[in-house]
């Protein structure tokens, strides 16, 4: 027990003795002064004792430091704890009045710490102690630690107190900054004139990426499928003005499948809508009316409903402004290889490394002998062959690092390129990567198998191509499976180059000379004679027959061949085996073959090789292959495989 709880319960036994007392012997008391609590003392506290303590009654013991003077010890006393020198004396507890008198609380001593646990011992609001005002003194007797010791500051070396940079150092600084801010320039100037060409380009809503037509789609995410479609072929019109190629590049781009598709074939186009909004119903059509009826997305349609591909982009070109597009880069390198479709040019470029300008890249995009490219995979080929070769020569070095090349290019192939709404330019630059870096077995090309060229349905005087459908879904499985083609096709493909070689190397042998063909014996005027196109060349027919009426023929039915021939054929009746042989004499490259079923007519059924009509004569020998007949031909020097 506290000494301050030990004298709080002597006043109230004391206080107590007192009231029983003065019950027995009332005695008046002097009203003691009180003096009032110091301010910001809480309030509600009893009022102050008077100064002066209470009178020790007789009988009673004293009361442990009552009327001790300030700083000693009453004698007979123990002292209290901690009254010692130096420290201020102990307060007396206060009295607690009781319910027979009301004993004033003496004041606190001015000076003097209040009591712990007295009301006098709450501090103020404005009094109390806080640690954000400072530390707190340590308490007496203990010792404190000292603070450990805080390492120097180091002082940061000021830009005044470094040496001045060398002569060599600030020119270095300064070619530096220039180089950065002219090749922030440079970047700027790309990609604003990028944005600014990309907004340009004419774009369509062409693609159905979930269209119920499309095949396995989870085989087709990681493969990129294109589109391209080439218009306005030189020198033709209608059907044949279109080229379409199907480009499948793989996931890693390390192989892809270019596939033609001829622009004649018979496809069906489902449910589509034109660029007006208008919803187009399904038919049956040739696949070049798709684009040319119906627009991009109805093409889209049609390829997809025959292939089971998911074109991820489109990608039209047109074919008159390709050649501007060249004559902007000034001229574009191409590698040219011998093969059938690069015979099959107007004006084919030598083989090997080759800088074509515009107006060649025009006579290689052109068709050569009319009929010759019914299936127009040729000039897709050459189309795809020169499109690539024309952005890869946009996308060079030399050419970025030009503005005004660059500009031009860019503003010309905005004029000629149509795309869909998410293809970008560099979707196509991707494209024209790959289809350059490429080369050997890792680009694969095909056309789709043809079951019969010149299928003239019924009502109809267009001739069309129908489809191998079994090969065209084998073929197309391939592609979705793993981007290639099928071995059999592979094969015979391999079969026909190595055809083509063998016949290239081996000697040609003398031509013979003609034995004396029988004359002719009757004039083109006596002879009536039917035209029928075997191609897919639309009006060839009339203007085959037109040719003949210029050399003096008479022309019965014009139309379509209904069957498929690889040749020109001249069929003929019994009884008509020499008009036969004038008319087949006044068309080059043709065969006579007779045939019971056109009875005494002479037909004129036009196919692949056909060139032109010329003009003949009564009574001279029919020359079948014009040439040389004293002169031996020359040999032919050894052709070298080309290398690019």
């Amino acid at each position: 027990m506290t000494v301050e709880q030990l004298l709080a319960r002597q006043g109230d036994g004391v206080g107590r003795r007192r009231a029983s007392r003065r019950a027995v012997e009332p005695e008046p008391q002097p009203q003691a002064p009180v003096r009032r609590a110091p301010a910001g003392r809480a309030s509600g506290l009893p009022p102050a004792r008077p100064e002066e303590p209470p009178a020790v009654r007789a009988g009673l013991p004293p009361v442990p430091g009552a009327g001790r003077p300030a700083g000693g010890a009453q004698p007979g006393l123990p002292p209290v704890p901690g009254a010692q020198a130096g420290f201020p004396p102990v307060p007396p507890a206060p009295q607690v009045p009781g319910p027979a008198d009301q004993l004033p609380v003496p004041a606190v001593q001015a000076g003097l710490p209040p009591v712990p646990g007295s009301a006098a011992s709450l501090w103020a609001p404005a009094d109390r102690p806080s640690r954000r005002s400072g530390p707190i003194p340590p308490l007496p007797g203990l010792a404190v630690p000292p603070a450990p010791a805080t390492p120097p500051v180091q002082r940061r070396t000021r830009a005044k107190d470094r040496p001045p940079p060398s002569p060599g150092r600030r020119r270095a600084v300064r070619v530096v900054t220039a180089l950065a801010a002219l090749l922030g320039v440079v970047v700027l100037y790309h990609l604003a004139l990028y944005f600014y060409v990309d907004q340009r380009i004419d774009r369509v809503d062409a693609l159905a990426t979930d269209g119920p037509e499309v095949l396995a789609p989870e085989l087709q995410d990681a493969a990129d499928t294109y589109l391209v479609v080439g218009t306005g072929v030189p020198g033709q019109t209608g059907a044949a003005s279109v080229a379409t190629l199907v480009a499948s590049v793989s996931a890693d781009g390390d192989r892809a499948v270019l596939v033609s598709v001829p622009p004649t074939a018979l496809v069906d186009t489902p449910v589509c809508r034109t660029p007006d909004g208008d919803l187009r119903n399904p038919v049956t059509e040739a696949f070049a009316s798709s684009l040319l009826d119906g627009g991009p997305a109805c093409m889209v349609r049609a390829i997809q409903q025959l292939s089971g591909l998911r074109i991820d982009h489109y990608l039209g070109v047109d074919l008159a402004g390709l050649p501007t597009m060249v004559d902007a880069l000034g001229g574009v390198p191409v590698c040219i290889v011998p093969t059938e479709a690069t015979a099959a040019a107007a004006q084919p470029p030598p083989p090997g490394p080759s800088q074509l300008s515009g107006e060649a890249a025009s006579g290689f995009l052109e068709p050569g002998d009319t009929g010759t490219d019914v299936t127009g995979a040729a000039v897709a080929e050459r189309a795809q062959r020169l499109l690539t070769s024309t952005l890869r020569a946009a996308m060079s070095g030399g050419t970025l690092l030009d503005p005004v090349t660059l500009a031009r290019f860019l503003n010309r192939a905005s004029d000629s390129l149509t795309v869909d709404e998410q293809t970008t330019l560099g979707d196509l630059r991707v494209l024209a990567s790959s289809l350059g870096d490429l080369s050997g077995d890792a680009v694969q090309r095909a056309g789709l198998p043809v079951a019969q060229v010149g299928y003239v349905p019924a009502g109809s005087d267009d001739a069309f191509v129908v489809l191998d459908r079994p090969a065209t879904r084998a073929l197309f499985d391939e592609v979705i499976d793993g981007t290639r083609l099928p071995a059999e096709v592979l094969e015979a493909q391999r079969a026909a180059q190595t055809a083509a070689s063998q016949a290239a190397e081996a000697p040609q042998p003398a031509p013979e000379q003609p034995t004396g063909p029988a004359p002719l014996t009757v004039a083109p005027g006596a002879i009536t004679v039917d035209v029928l196109n075997g191609t897919g060349t639309t009006g060839l027919a009339g203007t085959v027959a037109e040719a003949l009426r210029g050399q003096g023929f008479g022309v019965g039915t014009v139309g379509n061949e209904e069957g498929t021939v690889n040749e020109t054929v001249v069929r003929f009746g019994p009884g008509a085996e020499e008009q036969a042989r004038t008319v087949a004499a006044a068309v080059p490259n043709s065969v006579l073959r007779p045939s019971d079923a056109v009875g005494a007519a002479v037909q004129l059924v036009i196919g692949p090789g056909y060139s032109s009509v010329v003009p003949v004569q009564v009574g001279a020998p029919v020359a079948a292959d014009p040439g040389p007949e004293t002169t031996p031909a020359d040999p032919q020097p050894e052709v070298s495989p080309v290398r690019c």
